[in-house]
């Protein structure tokens, strides 16, 4: 991180630019106005960071609005913190202290972590000759083992006038060499390297270009594309694909959603690299079918997995196919599709009644059964495998994975509908796993410790506990459908088109009726405290199954509503304005509908 101070050489005062007075986000960088300081200095601060380079540029503009000369002193201080990403300390990489030294004849700051070979290198572009150092800076307050470096530049500015500091920090996670290499190729070319990177978002704006009469509608459809490039991890020796979100998650999930947004968007090349990545960090975990969850940008697999993961990245791969004719990708995935499947009805189907059993996308404590949205999915991945395997000439394995398709989209009508309700159910089961899921429902709800429960909070334990006790008077027949907390995925059904007609309008009525607050359908419609792009973005993909476009559109215009709320041109992944201040997923709930639903693009390309 970093701070600048400005101080009035005449009269010793500072202004620290700590607080712009507004912030301006495009595609490529970030621009920062500060209010007039010290009696009529206007502030302008600038960054971004060139495409496929260890470093940013930082540039600060600065404008007297006076009618006399002024002569200014500007501090540019910075807290290091060389370490490595989240879970490194499982594959025994553990950060240590830095250490900083100024060259002088450079202009430069050098800072090294003293036990790994990471590198920092920062200073002024072109070196001012006026640089020098500031002995023992007061350190900036953060957490961590960095230590705090801070250079001073003299600056004159005429009345009326302005003048520029630009400066570059370049990294390198291998040596001192690489990052000096780095630095010096930003300072030569960074002006270039903007106009590319300007030029690039340019060209992504326009790709699935769609106009929209609706103003709002079509910034958000623009920027979720833009948001979509901000998530790309290219990480030397492991890969390239699209992270989840920031600033919490900025390495790899298998977040399949995305990718439908992306092939929707006509971004193949990289829902391919996604996919592939997936893939090879997969087998190398897991040594199976099974679709890794989550996995650090080192390479670190902290979740192998939970079932319904799979089952969306294999019908995915048939999304992609459907709509480029790619044959030869279809070849290369399709070993994968397969295993995928072998696992999933094989280790995951113990009584092998075409419902996988796992954890679905919820992750809610003890919902380890055959849950909805793992049927619905493993269901569609059916379909997607059998198309795939009639294009690759392989009549049998298709008119197999057909005919397993058609079970189990039946097996989803029958066993998983609870009539009485109205409604599909959470998962089907036997009686101690109903038992044994709202008891985790109740222990995830008090994880929040008792002195911060509210009065929700409390009102959702009760409930629990009636269910609970309605439960254990249930007769254990083996295995039937239960609603627990009747979450968001009841709606995949919908989603992917396969319920009835006749059970699915009831049921997105009553999901819009009971259920949704006030940007969408509740996470759990027991709870009703929480919202996300990617519930509201499957109900409006429901909706939309159905030909229900103005309620399609409804969901849709709920994400909209939450644009810019956080940060300018994007939207965050807790509605309306908490968690990470944008995640990848909000594409799914914007394009899909759009895309697919609205102007009705469904290619069929094989």
């Amino acid at each position: 991180g970093f701070q600048a101070t400005v101080t009035d050489a005449a009269s010793g005062r500072d202004a620290v630019l700590s607080r712009s007075a507004d912030l301006v986000t495009y595609p490529y960088g970030s621009r920062f106005s500060y209010a007039p300081v010290l009696d009529g200095v206007k502030v302008e601060r600038f960054q971004f960071s060139p495409d496929g380079q260890d470093g940013v540029i930082v540039q600060y503009r600065f404008t007297n609005a006076s009618a006399r000369e002024r002569r200014l002193r500007f501090r540019f201080a910075v807290k290091t913190d060389l370490l490595p990403v989240w879970s490194s300390e499982n594959l025994g990489v553990h950060d240590a202290p830095d250490s900083v030294a100024w060259r002088a004849a450079d202009g430069i700051f050098v800072a090294h972590d003293t036990r790994n070979p990471w590198v920092c290198v920062w200073g002024a572009v072109p070196p001012a000759a006026a640089a020098r150092r500031v002995a023992d800076p007061p350190p900036l307050p953060t957490r961590g083992t960095g230590v705090t470096a801070a250079s001073e530049y003299a600056l004159a500015l005429d009345r009326h006038g302005s003048a520029t500091l630009t400066f570059v920090v370049a990294g390198s996670a291998t040596d001192e060499r690489a990052a000096l290499a780095t630095f010096r190729r930003l300072a030569r070319d960074h002006d270039r390297l903007l106009a590319r990177k300007k030029a690039r978002y340019a060209a992504i704006v326009e790709r699935a270009r769609v106009r929209i009469p609706d103003q709002r509608l079509q910034d958000v459809y623009d920027w979720v594309k833009i948001d979509n490039e901000w998530h790309v991890r290219d990480v030397p020796g492991i890969g390239r694909g699209i992270g989840g979100g920031l600033m919490e998650y900025p390495w790899w999930f298998s977040d399949t959603y995305t990718v439908q947004a992306l092939i929707a968007s006509g971004d193949f090349d990289l829902a391919k690299q996604q996919l592939r990545l997936l893939r090879r960090l997969s087998l190398a975990a897991n040594h199976n079918g099974r679709i890794v969850h989550e996995v650090a940008t080192n390479g670190f697999v902290s979740n192998p997995g939970n079932t319904q993961e799979t089952a969306q990245y294999v019908l995915t791969i048939g999304k992609l196919v459907d709509w480029t004719g790619d044959v030869a990708f279809a070849r290369e995935m399709y070993p994968a599709m397969t295993q995928g499947l072998d696992w999933l009805l094989g280790d995951m189907d113990r009584n092998h009644n075409l419902l996988p059993e796992g954890y679905g996308i919820m992750e809610v404590l003890g919902l380890n059964a055959e849950v909805i949205d793992v049927a619905v999915y493993t269901q569609q991945a059916l379909e997607a495998t059998a198309r795939v395997a009639r294009v690759l000439n392989e009549p049998a394995a298709a008119e197999r994975y057909r005919q397993l398709a058609a079970r189990l989209k039946t097996t989803i009508d029958d066993s998983l509908w609870i009539a009485e309700d109205t409604s599909y159910a959470d998962f089907h089961g036997t009686r101690a796993q109903a038992i044994s899921t709202v008891e985790g429902a109740i222990k995830q709800i008090r994880l929040k410790g008792e002195d911060k429960l509210t009065a929700r909070d409390r009102e959702s334990i009760a409930y629990y506990e009636r269910l609970k006790q309605r439960f254990a008077a249930v007769p254990d027949s083996g295995g039937r459908a239960w609603i627990t907390n009747e979450n968001w995925v009841i709606a995949t059904p919908m989603e992917m088109g396969i319920a009835p007609r006749a059970k699915a309008i009831p049921l997105l009525d009553r999901i819009r009726r009971e259920n949704v607050g006030p940007y969408g359908p509740y996470l759990s419609a027991v709870e009703r405290h929480s919202m996300m792009t990617i519930s509201t973005g499957v109900e409006a993909v429901a909706e939309g199954s159905y030909g229900r476009i103005d309620d399609a559109m409804w969901y849709v215009n709920r994400i909209a509503d939450t644009f810019n709320r956080r940060t300018p041109g994007s939207i965050s992944e807790m509605m309306p304005d908490y968690g990470c201040f944008t995640i990848a997923w909000t594409s799914y709930g914007v394009v899909i509908p759009l895309v697919q639903q609205v102007f009705g693009i469904r290619p069929d390309a094989i």
